[in-house]
């Protein structure tokens, strides 16, 4: 079986619906009717299809648009609950293995992604203001405090003006009066 491919999508690891179909050598149609179901059971019990399953959609090659599934890890992890023999084991193992492979990469960066559309732009400033707050109470020299800010502006891709953080001149001595 071929290694899963993951796709990082604002901030959150999917998998191809059509990647899953092959790996489980399912028809890909099959798949997208049993994920339908599982997205119906989910939906009746109030419990967020997100978590799971994405609906997406790609371009066959006649151009035309076609319905499709980015899944989770927990998707992935219902999925294979379903499968059993050598299929289950096989997927199971690939799956597994690409999330904890892309989770290891992302933590051996520091980088940590939360979904943008899933944050509103009061919780993006919410969090930058207790930021500010905490390290001004830690009395941080206010270049930390811009730069701070500045980092988590571009994590949740707010745009920033190129010279955002004005850093003083190593030879500018400061004033005293």
């Amino acid at each position: 079986m071929n290694p899963l491919t993951l796709i990082n999508s604002d901030g959150g690891l999917y998998v191809d619906s059509r990647d899953v179909a092959q790996a489980i050598e399912r028809d890909h149609s099959k798949l997208l009717r049993t994920i339908h179901e599982y997205c119906g059971y989910l939906s009746e019990s109030k419990i967020g299809l997100a978590d799971f399953f994405v609906e997406g959609e790609y371009e066959d090659a006649q151009g035309k648009p076609r319905p499709c599934y980015l899944i989770t890890r927990k998707g992935c992890d219902m999925i294979a609950n379903k499968l059993t023999g050598k299929k289950g084991v096989l997927f199971t193992a690939a799956y597994v293995t690409a999330f904890e492979k892309m989770t290891e990469q992302l933590t051996t960066t520091g980088t940590q992604f939360f979904p943008p559309k899933a944050t509103s732009a009061g919780e993006v400033s919410s969090l930058i203001k207790n930021v500010r707050n905490t390290m001004e109470r830690q009395n941080s020299a206010p270049i930390k405090v811009a730069r701070q800010t500045e980092l988590l502006l571009r994590h949740f891709r707010i745009p920033v003006i190129e010279d955002f953080v004005e850093v003083p001149s190593p030879w500018e001595q400061p004033v005293l009066e």
